[in-house]
């Protein structure tokens, strides 16, 4: 029997990594705005050794096309794509990297139940196929953690560092994180310790003195949020306290997840419906013991929605992407205590379940997500238009991303008299008007 659920484990997990690289870079079916952006900015470095608006590569806050990015997802997709070319592939392949860097610290630090549990997520298999920063820096927050465990607390401060530079949301999570775990394992190294906070001081020091900060953080604050809110204090503690809550939603984690069909499929909720008990049977198996690892899991847990929890945005997926970890720790935590039988029971209700979500995923979830990933603009970029000027509607908003990614031409950006990001009131003859 324990053969048999060794190799429903090995199944299950060749089944997670197929889900990540089947039909990488193609579905979803269109990149979306912010992944198109850091596309651009990759193919203006590796051709101009500037960025789109003319700066250094090595900076602490790229301009973008205005949302002002962290640097390490442009940083990487441009190396990549100094060996691959920059493409829909090579935009998403930091993601997947960091999914599969996330799977292999899981199984050397909690092992094989642990790692699977994240590996059939679907939280975590869509994420691994899109190019939003908020993945890449859970690799580099888990990264951070699992040094600082292993009595490194020194390297543990510059991987929150590229954390905090992968995904600024990070300044909050990644500093009290690194002092609870620190707290917990490494109290000894006092020295080392010292030296990681003082390299994460530094990062977060020259993020603040970045001259695009004002700016980024104008930016981040102009959302509906509870920060800048003119509402009474007892009022925003209470929107916060609801925000909170909803990740903890059964409804959000195994029902319907985040109704974003760019950050879920629409299918089921973040977790498999089947990982839910295994959920509470983790639960019910950290009540049973004390030891380093319920604090920190608990600390986690509670500690990874704080952030997404002060945009009334709730639930979304990617400002709380941190909660995979402590998820799939206690349902494999939960699935590791079962008895053999009902152990192998489960992993058989486990393949079930993955495979009709996956069915969901690459069959009927392209078609639902279109408008979504704002394939329109895609399929409009990639056409070859022998009439001049193009006449595009702005309603999905910034066509000219997509124009200047697909027509790999980045002077598309600027205004120019093949391309009109506007539609007149009446089409001229022998123009071309594009509306959504």
């Amino acid at each position: 029997m324990k053969k048999i659920l060794i190799i429903i484990l090995f199944g299950l997990g060749l089944l997670g990594l197929a889900a990540r690289f089947w039909q990488l870079g193609k579905i979803p079916v269109s990149l979306y705005w912010d992944e198109a952006a850091i596309g651009l900015d990759a193919r203006s470095l590796l051709t101009t050794g500037k960025d789109l608006n003319g700066q250094s590569w090595l900076q602490p806050i790229f301009t973008s096309y205005g949302d002002y990015k962290a640097p390490v997802y442009i940083w990487l997709t441009t190396f990549l794509g100094k060996f691959l070319s920059v493409s829909e592939l090579t935009v998403r392949l930091p993601s997947l990297l960091a999914s599969l860097g996330v799977a292999w610290l899981l199984f050397k630090w909690l092992g094989p139940f642990v790692a699977i549990s994240f590996l059939i997520m679907p939280w975590s298999i869509h994420f691994s196929r899109i190019g939003f920063e908020s993945h890449l820096s859970l690799f580099w927050l888990l990264l951070m953690t699992y040094l600082i465990i292993k009595k490194q607390p020194a390297w543990a401060g510059l991987a929150a560092v590229f954390g905090i530079y992968t995904y600024f949301s990070l300044r909050f999570l990644a500093p009290v994180l690194f002092i609870v775990t620190f707290l917990l394992y490494a109290n000894k190294k006092i020295k080392q310790f010292l030296i990681g906070l003082t390299i994460v001081g530094i990062g977060l020091l020259i993020l603040i003195k970045s001259p695009n900060y004002a700016a980024s953080q104008q930016y981040r604050l102009s959302n509906n949020n509870l920060i800048t809110s003119t509402e009474r204090k007892p009022e925003r503690l209470k929107k916060f306290l609801i925000n909170y809550s909803s990740y903890f939603n059964p409804q959000f984690l195994l029902i319907s997840g985040d109704p974003n069909l760019r950050h879920h499929s629409g299918f089921g909720g973040e977790l498999l419906l089947i990982q839910g008990v295994l959920l509470l049977a983790g639960l019910v198996a950290l009540l049973n013991f004390r030891c380093k690892e319920t604090w920190l899991i608990l600390s986690w847990l509670f500690l990874s929605p704080v952030v997404a929890a002060l945009v009334n945005e709730t639930p979304h997926a990617s400002r709380a992407i941190y909660l995979l970890i402590p998820l799939a720790w206690l349902i494999g935590l939960g699935w590791s205590r079962l008895k053999h039988s009902w152990a192998l029971i489960f992993g058989l209700l486990l393949i079930i379940n993955l495979s009709v979500y996956l069915h969901d995923y690459f069959v009927h979830y392209p078609a639902r997500s279109a408008i979504a990933w704002i394939k329109p603009y895609k399929d409009s970029a990639m056409k070859t238009y022998d009439h001049s000027p193009v006449y595009i509607s702005p309603k999905l908003y910034k066509p000219e991303l997509y124009f200047a990614f697909y027509q790999n031409d980045l002077k598309l950006l600027k205004p120019n008299p093949k391309f009109i990001y506007n539609l007149p009131s009446v089409c001229p003859q022998e123009a071309i008007c594009l509306d959504y």
